[in-house]
């Protein structure tokens, strides 16, 4: 199965100023990728030249398997995309401008009422009949997301999508991304709201010092470090370590152990402390706040970029 994105070698300049350099990159179908990055990491850049508005200076670049530069209509046609300018006509309502994007993407007129019946006739864009330009700031957001999900495409780039949202357009948003994952559908998402990235994204990339470093991956944050609550018996921490391996260690109420193979040990782990007479509580993994790797990075890159400016 080819990736949905792939980035090799990728160097972009703007006169003698180099944004990025031998950048890589690689997202798999139907994986939600997260981008950050300090203020003029080159976020918007890769996200532009993945879109085919800028060149490259060099390196390769594919998209849904094609050259995105080429900008064949029947692409751009397969991706949903919301940008910092969020791209509307501010004298048109919100109805005459998706019938325009809905006739560029392709999708019938009647498609795109149901769509918007379905997904968006709760919201205060629908039937709004005033021109956008009138809409707040969070509304527009709103009309630039009904736009990127109209047509379900197989791939979505936003740009800091939910800096606008209030808490129910925030919910709306959430559920829309996963109907589209669903569906199978992919995702690059760049935001400096880190709860925004917490609750999206797979795997986190940073863009740092002109490259892009992977971070984390959500399945290694949350996944090898379990808890049991039980009480403190040695005879469940033998059953633990055989099964699981490695010794646990009691912590406030609960066994605390680390799993490499989660989906058979968990099950034959409760089997076999049930069976010896154990009165499990609770099981479930320990989540580690996805965050947290990401806010530690931050201030690491943000106190490297001090310290070069002042040296």
């Amino acid at each position: 199965m080819s990736p949905v994105v792939s980035v090799k070698n990728l160097t972009k300049a703007f006169g003698r100023h180099t944004i990025l350099e031998e950048c890589a990159l690689v997202v798999e179908e139907g994986e939600a990728y997260g981008l950050v990055g300090l203020n003029g990491a080159g976020k918007t850049t890769l996200i532009r030249l993945l879109l085919g508005v800028l060149r490259a200076d060099k390196g390769e670049i594919a998209v849904l398997g094609e050259n995105p530069w080429r900008h064949d209509a029947l692409l751009h046609r397969r991706m949903g995309v919301v940008l910092d300018h969020d791209g509307l006509w501010g004298n048109l309502t919100f109805e005459q401008n998706m019938k325009i994007f809905a006739a560029a993407k392709g999708v019938s007129w009647s498609a795109s009422l149901s769509y918007m019946e379905e997904y968006w006739s709760r919201t205060n864009i629908y039937n709004n009949r005033k021109a956008v330009k009138f809409f707040s700031r969070g509304q527009r957001m709103q009309c630039a997301l009904c736009r990127a999900f109209l047509g379900w495409p197989d791939l979505y780039f936003f740009d800091e999508p939910a800096v606008a949202l209030d808490v129910d357009a925030y919910e709306h948003f959430k559920s829309l991304v996963m109907a589209a994952r669903k569906r199978g559908a992919s995702f690059l998402i760049s935001s400096h709201q880190l709860d925004t990235i917490d609750d999206f994204a797979d795997r986190v990339g940073m863009l740092r010092e002109k490259r892009l470093i992977e971070l984390a991956r959500k399945a290694e944050q949350g996944n090898r470090l379990w808890s049991l609550e039980t009480d403190d018996n040695p005879r469940w921490a033998t059953i633990i370590r055989e099964q699981c391996g490695g010794a646990p260690a009691f912590v406030e109420g609960e066994w605390q152990f680390e799993s490499t193979h989660a989906d058979t040990d968990i099950p034959v782990l409760i089997k076999r402390l049930a069976g010896a007479g154990c009165a499990i509580r609770k099981v479930a993994p320990i989540v580690r706040d996805f965050s947290v790797t990401i806010r530690n990075e931050y201030r690491r890159n943000a106190a490297e970029e001090l310290h070069r400016g002042v040296t």
